[in-house]
């Protein structure tokens, strides 16, 4: 398989790496970090597969589209693109703070628009491909202390629903995965984590997510039966059970 992946550096995206890693693999992994990129290319060469590293912001356009003209150039073809890269924030919003929203949403959304795009000639021209991206539960229901974050993962997920539609019949797939609470590097300092899983666990589930070409997939099952009374809830119920705020790094 050939594959890209954003947000390769740790978390989620560097345990999908490792999964797909193998022999005759070609996976690109894409980050900020170039270290530890290069730390995960060595793991991934170790394991047979052939590694091409990207240490690149994926809020910046032009470099992510000579970015992915690069890959595609080495790996003659794509099978599966996974846009994972994200961030969260501690909420600004009564103190007045929108810098950071507008950072998060360049790089949760416009980088997801970033990662996809570009690969799409390029799968319709060879008439398959998956392109995946990383969205969240929290992109299903307006939360409070995540009204950025929230509103970048709906984006997601309304751009990914529209992205399927658009090359319909040329064997190219879009999807979003949802995932609830995992224990990642990014989700450390959070106290309150209600069904939160392994990073492993959620791994699987992804992987066998996109073998199955899903469309929109919500875990943990918990989260996916509690989908529809959560997006109907009163708001003074939302409010009780909404996980805490994010705190702010010391």
């Amino acid at each position: 398989m050939k594959i890209f992946i954003t947000g390769a550096s740790s978390g989620l995206g560097r345990g999908l790496a490792l999964h797909y890693a193998g022999p005759a693999a070609v996976i690109g992994v894409c980050a900020r970090r170039g270290q530890l990129l290069r730390e995960l290319a060595a793991e991934i060469e170790g394991r047979g597969a052939r590694a091409h590293v990207y240490a690149v912001d994926v809020a910046d356009t032009g470099a992510m589209r000579t970015t992915i003209a690069s890959f595609v150039e080495k790996a003659g073809t794509v099978d599966l693109v996974i846009a994972n890269a994200g961030i969260g924030i501690p909420s600004g919003i009564l103190a007045g703070e929108s810098e950071p929203i507008e950072r998060l949403l360049r790089i949760n959304l416009i980088g997801v628009t970033n990662t996809l795009v570009p690969f799409v000639p390029t799968m319709v021209a060879q008439r398959r491909g998956v392109l995946a991206a990383v969205a969240s539960v929290a992109g299903q229901r307006g939360m409070p202390f995540r009204a950025a974050y929230g509103a970048s993962k709906a984006g997601v997920i309304e751009f990914v629903s529209a992205l399927r539609m658009e090359p319909f019949g040329t064997g190219v797939h879009a999807m979003a995965l949802c995932p609830g609470f995992v224990r990642t590097p990014m989700t450390a300092m959070l106290t309150k984590m209600p069904f939160v899983i392994d990073q492993d666990e959620a791994v699987a589930l992804m992987v066998g997510a996109i073998a199955r070409r899903e469309r929109t997939y919500t875990f943990p099952w918990q989260l996916r039966w509690l989908r529809p009374v959560l997006r109907n809830a009163p708001e003074w119920l939302i409010r009780r059970v909404a996980p805490a705020p994010r705190p702010r790094e010391p």
